[in-house]
């Protein structure tokens, strides 16, 4: 059986004991062998995640993460989660910075290992974890299609295929050092121009048991139990006089890339062709002559960087949110305002922002909306009417307009007893006007 928290009161009364007695009721919970075995659980497995469909797929994993960030009523959209969690948060258009409520933001951010560009980065089999490389600072790498058309790129989450070379998520052969004589305009008295080009790339040895690349785009294969390194290659980068007079292949390659509708976004994944205006590819290495260097892809660092203790915590927090909830709804809203309030005020946003915020959480506009005795229909207003009104009121029941002023206690504790006052007596709890003021003035 699962430990259920006890409440012996209701109102505001029950909130001061919850807050006298929350210490000794959430180690009690934590403990409980329900809470124990679902941690274990997501301890044991989580690591074996990979994608986003590993996790909605998992009902108990599914139900940690989103219990981490509020969203536990989420767990039968799994569609929709699934879309957040591949979307990630780097793109701008991705659902998650599109939704009012942050709650999913958070989660996507959290979890962003799992996302579509970091799917790619967690395959073992073509080395893609040691691959997932960005470049930082000036460079393209060059590649060659199957078509034999030389084409660049800044997209360098990059994979072994089946004949051990060195590629593209998109199968394309990435130039090494020893291939910069093929490039157009090399100077190497050859004329590529027209012809088709292959690169002998970086062949990755059967024997290879993991690969470093460093960040002069050195390839580095290790062996017996990487006691050794053999140096495989070197990736190189290109520079043009006018990059922005690239096309994106398969476009007219008179067109500027800037009349190609391409987003900063574009650029950074899409592939491009030299055009008379961009001037012949410039090859060099890595940290040389102006280029940039080679990192581990975001990707990579997201992987390694998750946090799964401060997702378990949240996980407690929020469980027991709920395991009061489902006592008496009203303390839950407290526990989750009392704890929300904390970052949102101390976030460095402007406090128009921080109301907006507010506007577009659930729980915490239930709160400040019931303490403001503002009616059900006040939600159909326009959103800067409303604004308008949050302020006004906070100012003249705290004497200030902000959010910030809730990062202290005293604040807090003064918003949520106005809402379990209100809230009781909007029960029917038979208080009169005149009874309903003494409370809310400390009686």
């Amino acid at each position: 059986m699962s430990f259920q928290p006890v409440l012996p009161l209701t109102g505001y009364a029950g909130w001061r004991f919850l807050e006298r007695t929350m210490e000794r009721q959430q180690d009690a919970f934590n403990k409980s062998p329900t809470t124990q075995k679902e941690l274990d659980y997501f301890a044991k497995n989580i690591g074996k995640v990979t994608s986003a469909d590993d996790l909605v797929s998992d009902y108990r994993l599914l139900k940690v993460a989103l219990g981490a960030f509020g969203l536990q009523d989420e767990i039968g959209n799994k569609f929709f989660i699934k879309k957040v969690l591949t979307e990630g948060v780097d793109a701008e258009g991705a659902l998650a910075n599109k939704l009012a409520d942050k709650s999913y933001y958070k989660l996507a951010e959290a979890f962003r290992f799992v996302s579509s560009g970091a799917a790619a980065a967690a395959a073992k089999d073509d080395f893609a974890n040691d691959l997932s490389l960005k470049i930082e600072g000036a460079g393209y790498l060059a590649v060659t299609t199957p078509s034999g058309e030389v084409a660049y790129t800044r997209n360098a989450s990059l994979k072994r295929n089946a004949d051990g070379q060195i590629v593209t998520a998109e199968g394309y052969t990435v130039a090494s050092s020893s291939d910069a004589k093929l490039l157009p305009g090399a100077g190497n008295g050859t004329d590529t121009g027209g012809k088709e080009t292959a690169f002998s790339g970086i062949t990755i040895p059967d024997f290879v048991e993991t690969l470093t690349v460093n960040d002069k785009g050195e390839v580095y294969g290790h062996f017996e139990g990487g006691r050794q390194g053999l140096l495989l290659g070197r990736l190189i980068l290109t520079s043009f006089s006018d990059e922005d007079a690239l096309a994106v292949l398969g476009a007219d390659t008179t067109e500027e890339i800037k009349d190609q509708n391409a987003t900063p976004a574009d650029h950074e994944t899409a592939y491009f062709v030299v055009t008379q205006e961009s001037g012949d590819p410039i090859s060099g290495r890595a940290l040389e002559d102006g280029f940039g260097s080679f990192k581990r892809g975001e990707a990579v660092e997201a992987q390694e960087t998750f946090d799964a203790a401060s997702i378990t915590a949240a996980f407690l927090t929020r469980s027991f949110e709920v395991a009061v909830g489902e006592q008496n709804e009203d303390m839950r809203l407290a526990l989750n305002i009392d704890r929300e309030l904390v970052t949102l005020a101390a976030d460095d946003m402007s406090e128009d922002a921080k109301w907006f915020s507010i506007m577009g959480s659930g729980p915490m506009r239930s709160v400040f909306d019931m303490a403001f005795g503002l009616p059900d229909s006040f939600a159909a207003l326009d959103l800067d009417r409303q604004l308008d009104v949050y302020k006004a009121k906070a100012k003249a029941m705290f004497g200030d307009a902000s959010v910030s002023q809730f990062s202290g206690d005293e604040m807090r504790d003064k918003l949520i007893k106005m809402y379990m006052i209100r809230s009781e007596a909007s029960t029917g709890a038979g208080f009169s006007s005149g009874q309903i003021a003494l409370r809310l003035l400390g009686g």
